[in-house]
């Protein structure tokens, strides 16, 4: 008996052996494994239903929480990351360090340098495949997959076209959209928004719509359907992040654009992603801050009589006293989660005052069944609820909560802390997902950047 275990384990060391010799993707496997490969914390799911990756920062590092797990994993160890942004599935991060964007498997195991990852900020995943797109400095169009490892990277729009600071997948992963701007001389230019499909062998971009003269265009993203896109036009001398611009829309087929507003803020995160349809929630009205003078205005583009494209509008938030934000809107396209905080004209113009106290609400796209997400009484004081994000299981919403003043500059440099919460839809069972977050700040224009510390793949 002793005899065939020798024998067995022999071959066992055998087999290892000429694995390391034939494979040189087994070695590298061995190689890439550190011990922080295993997860740490919970092994059981935070909510029961609860789904989705949350990617966060602390102290410089990254980690991942697969919440239907309940498990974390530390994915860096040498700091100074910042913008995670997990992908699809949880398997990849994608982060910021030095101002080169960085790929790491979640577990820790590989990191390495994104070619031409020059605006680590452009980078975003695909919503179903692990997939990354980003600009680069020289005007390019790249995607990268991470699981063909360091050499996943393709170009798909040479250097020198011009692409612009955005680049957006359709929730399909097929398509997507981008701008090119063309400076001719100061104050005029060529710009546009365009569409490729990067299924094919060679990727041919085509346009949706194109402009000359002094204004330009600045890509917003799809709707759900992936029929339409949404972008603003702005004049050339007014076209800084979070100017007011008019919103319009057009068919991804090209179409002439028909307007949505006259005046938002040229901010993506005051438009709803989520659905599978063409409803698209906005917050409408072009004063800065964001809190001053906005309503939630829920979008759809129709067809006229005349064949031609129109939008249905329907006001759903409009008060002097209350400023909405941040909405969401529920994969099956019913219900819009946003938050909800007193607007300046009802704190005296005090940025502050006005994010100080935010709250959660759920209301249906049409205007029905309002109410907040969590009672009152359950929510402490001073606590502002916000960035409600809808999970895919359609029964759970995540969103931020920030502890303290947190009104400094973008990096938080006057405290304040940040935490991460999940709860049912019907308010129930709200518990901390992460806390003891650096919070992040507020900017010119009153809004927090989460961006810089979580992101939430649903």
């Amino acid at each position: 008996m002793g005899r065939r275990i020798g024998l067995v384990f022999a071959a066992l060391f055998l087999g290892f052996i000429l694995a390391l010799i034939f494979f040189p993707s087994f070695r590298e496997t061995i190689r890439r494994t550190p011990a922080n490969r295993a997860g740490i914390g919970k092994t059981n799911p935070v909510m029961i239903g609860a789904t989705g990756f949350l990617a966060y920062m602390k102290e410089g590092d990254v980690y991942v929480i697969d919440i239907a797990q309940g498990s974390t994993s530390r994915v860096t160890r040498t700091g100074g990351a910042s913008r995670p942004r997990v992908s699809p599935g949880g398997q990849f991060v994608a982060f910021s360090r030095s101002g080169s964007l960085v790929i790491a498997r979640s577990d820790g195991s590989t990191e390495y340098q994104v070619p031409n990852g020059s605006r680590p900020e452009t980078a975003r995943w695909s919503f179903y495949n692990a997939a990354l797109v980003y600009t680069t400095a020289d005007g390019a169009l790249m995607t990268f997959d991470p699981r063909v490892g360091e050499n996943g990277a393709r170009q798909v729009d040479a250097p020198g076209s011009g692409v612009g600071t955005t680049a957006v997948w359709a929730a399909s992963g097929a398509r997507l959209a981008f701008e090119r701007r063309r400076p001719v001389r100061d104050g005029y230019s060529r710009d546009g928004i365009w569409i490729v499909d990067t299924t094919t062998r060679n990727p041919v971009a085509s346009p949706v719509y194109l402009t000359a003269g002094t204004s330009g265009l600045r890509l917003c993203c799809w709707t759900g359907n992936d029929q339409f896109i949404l972008f603003w036009q702005v004049p050339l001398n007014e076209d800084a992040t979070g100017s007011p611009a008019r919103l319009m829309i057009a068919a991804s087929s090209s179409s002439e654009p028909v307007e949505v507003t006259a005046s938002s803020l040229m901010l993506r995160g005051l438009v709803g992603a989520g659905g599978t349809g063409a409803v698209t929630p906005i917050i409408d009205g072009g004063d800065k801050p964001w809190t001053s003078r906005k309503r939630l205005v829920v979008t759809e583009p129709t067809a006229a009589p005349n064949g031609q494209l129109q939008v249905k509008r329907v006001v759903l938030e409009a008060s002097e006293q209350l400023s909405p934000g941040a909405p969401s809107l529920r994969l099956n396209g019913t219900t819009i989660a946003y938050s909800v905080g007193p607007s300046l004209a009802s704190t005296g113009n005090d940025v502050s005052k006005s994010l100080g106290n935010r709250r959660i609400w759920v209301v249906g796209i049409d205007g029905k069944q309002k109410r907040s997400l969590l009672p009152e009484a359950t929510v402490p004081q001073g606590v502002a609820d916000d960035q409600p994000e809808w999970a895919r299981d359609s029964k759970t919403i995540v969103f931020a909560r920030r502890l303290g003043s947190g009104s400094g500059p973008t990096g938080g440099s006057r405290g304040g802390q940040l935490e991460v919460w999940v709860a049912y839809a019907d308010g129930s069972n709200a518990r901390r997902l992460v806390g003891g977050l650096a919070d992040p700040g507020v900017n010119d224009l009153g809004l927090v950047d989460y961006e810089l510390v979580y992101d939430f793949q649903p």
